[in-house]
């Protein structure tokens, strides 16, 4: 009987161990391949249903310039910001201005379209990393990063800043748990804020 229960606890306290383990295998960085099978992009445009309202001829235009992205260098990600009327669009990325490449929902190369609800008008800002290949909008997702002491060895203009995007936490496939994609992280110790 007495084994019987000190076996038990144990048995609890491993699981207990590797719930906690787990939970904190969570919050580490998560190394993605990163997008090199492909060249960094010349453009990236947001196409799909919503681009006959921000001025280009017609619907899903990879080529069309009103909704091309603009690369910024400081956080490494394409991004622009739109007026956009209330409606249900979707959209996608295509990268040159043509549909060779492309990326829909949860960064699927060619993926489902990306769904974009607005119950009211809104300034739409719209964000592609080519690292993970992740194309969103600050709509569908939150764009949160975590500053800490490591983001100038990541190429940021200093530590502790929460407006630089190169250690952005990403929620790519939608699974309400955010991820630090990073390609060339420094090794050492990195306090991270969350």
């Amino acid at each position: 009987m007495r084994k019987k229960v000190l076996q038990s606890r144990l048995s609890n306290v491993v699981l207990i161990l590797a719930m906690l383990l787990s939970s904190f295998a969570s919050l580490r960085p998560t190394q993605m391949a990163k997008a090199d099978h492909t060249p960094n992009p010349t453009n990236v445009t947001v196409a799909g249903s919503l681009q006959s309202e921000l001025g280009c001829t017609d619907d899903w235009q990879p080529g069309c310039a009103n909704t091309h992205l603009a690369y910024d260098a400081n956080d490494d990600v394409w991004q622009a910001s739109f007026a956009l009327p209330a409606g249900n669009y979707e959209y996608k990325a295509p990268l040159n201005d043509a549909w060779d490449e492309n990326y829909g929902l949860h960064a699927v190369p060619g993926g489902a379209n990306i769904p974009l609800n607005l119950g009211a008008d809104a300034s739409v800002k719209f964000y592609y990393d080519h690292k993970s290949r992740w194309i969103t909008d600050n709509q569908n997702s939150v764009i949160a990063v975590s500053p800490g002491s490591f983001q100038s060895e990541l190429g940021c203009p200093g530590d502790w800043d929460p407006s630089c995007l190169r250690s952005w936490l990403q929620d790519i496939d939608g699974d309400a748990v955010i991820e630090w994609i990073e390609a060339n992280q420094a090794r050492g110790t990195t306090p991270l804020a969350f």
